[in-house]
């Protein structure tokens, strides 16, 4: 059964949230930063994979909210290593990395 609902995650957020990530970045002048989206991808889909096998309520609620908008599918990246939160600030903050200063 977990792992039918690690497929039905693959399918519902995990696919879409590579697909809106790659979207996203292609605006975003920086090689950097969409080095980092592709090293941030790489390495959490594996991890929610397993995270939805392990905690169905979390798959279902988050493979709901991100259908329906209410969930942003970058926040399951957050906070999970330093390619991930910068990927998320960039994408936050609307894709642009003109202002972003950091080293």
């Amino acid at each position: 059964m977990s792992e039918f609902i690690s497929y039905l995650f693959a399918i519902l957020v995990v696919g879409p949230l590579q697909a809106e990530i790659s979207e996203r970045l292609q605006g975003v002048p920086s090689t950097e930063i969409v080095q980092a989206g592709r090293a941030c991808i790489a390495a959490q889909a594996p991890r929610l994979l397993q995270r939805a096998q392990e905690d169905w309520g979390w798959a279902a609620a988050n493979a709901v909210g991100i259908s329906v908008g209410l969930v942003d599918p970058a926040s399951l990246l957050a906070g999970q290593n330093a390619d991930c939160d910068r990927l998320v600030q960039v994408l936050s903050q609307g894709g642009g990395a003109d202002g972003d200063g950091e080293a």
